[in-house]
């Protein structure tokens, strides 16, 4: 890594121009899909999801639902701590605070929604938190959030526009918590992509 790589691994990505116009352009943009999806897009999800409801493969999605919740993120994120400050790998375990202040966002902001997002604004934000710690593992995260994104939807029987609000809500939460970790802890931030024991 040299020190330019090492510069932006150190700062947030709303402490960058690029990152913050990326953001908000993200924000603005999901407004459309959001938008057709709940005029066009709800009834089709509905239907996919009540043949699959009641397909055998019910006990995968439910599996898929309850790994989706609030509370297996929780113990993940306090066991992860636990285990990175034990071990001295101040990083990890930085990025494991990181990730239960996103599930606590993430449970405000299903809050805000009524409810009605059925727990996926964990999803957004535990996806986002993994995207920023380990970046050159996004796809296994997007795959990983899509996967329990379906089994919440399928077994809840929320919309899935109101599903999706609740995804985006919770990853712009996990970019808002990077940036106030990095503000609050000055020299000791934790840093993106970097060794696992760091």
């Amino acid at each position: 890594m040299n020190a330019a790589e090492g510069d932006r691994a150190r700062r947030p990505i709303l402490g960058m121009g690029g990152g913050r116009a990326a953001v908000l352009a993200v924000a603005v943009g999901s407004l459309i899909p959001v938008g057709v999806l709940a005029s066009r897009g709800d009834p089709l999800v509905a239907r996919w999801a009540e043949v699959h409801r009641a397909s055998a493969d019910a006990s995968l999605w439910r599996t898929l639902s309850v790994i989706g919740g609030p509370l297996a993120w929780l113990l993940v994120a306090i066991i992860g701590y636990g285990t990175a400050s034990g071990m001295n790998w101040p990083n990890t375990a930085r990025w494991s605070g990181m990730l239960a202040f996103a599930v606590l966002w993430a449970g405000l902001a299903d809050i805000a929604v009524g409810g009605e997002a059925a727990g996926t604004a964990t999803i957004g934000a535990v996806t986002c938190t993994l995207c920023l710690w380990q970046p050159r593992g996004w796809p296994l995260w997007a795959a990983l959030g899509l996967a329990t994104a379906a089994g919440r939807t399928i077994t809840t029987g929320v919309p899935a526009s109101q599903a999706a609000i609740g995804i985006l809500l919770g990853g712009m939460g996990g970019v808002v918590i990077e940036y106030a970790w990095h503000a609050a802890s000055g020299g000791s931030a934790p840093l993106r992509g970097a060794d696992l024991r760091s």
